[in-house]
C-alpha cells in the first residue's frame, strides 16, 4: 500500500488516462476504472466513454489519506 494525500491523488490521476484505464474523483473517493466487457454484469460495472468496465473504489481514510494498492504503483514513477 501507499498512502497518498490529495496533491499525490491527482499527480495519480493525470497519469492513469489511457484508452483502456482511467481514474477519476466521485465525491472524496478515488474511482479507477478499467475497460472491460464483463463490466455489463458485474456488480462493479460501470459505463463509461461509451464503453463497460469495472471500477475499484478507494476511499478516504481517517487520517486524510487514500491508500492506493501496490498494483498501481506503477503509474506513480
Amino acid at each position: 500500500m501507499l498512502n497518498l494525500t490529495l496533491k499525490g491523488v491527482d499527480v495519480f490521476i493525470n497519469r492513469l488516462q489511457t484508452k483502456k484505464e482511467e481514474a477519476f474523483w466521485n465525491n472524496y473517493d478515488l474511482v479507477i476504472w478499467k475497460k472491460d466487457n464483463s463490466g455489463y454484469s458485474d456488480i462493479k460495472g460501470v459505463y463509461r466513454n461509451n464503453a463497460w468496465g469495472k471500477a475499484e473504489k478507494i476511499s478516504v481514510n481517517s487520517k486524510g489519506l487514500w491508500e492506493l494498492p501496490i498494483k498501481y504503483v506503477k503509474h506513480l514513477k
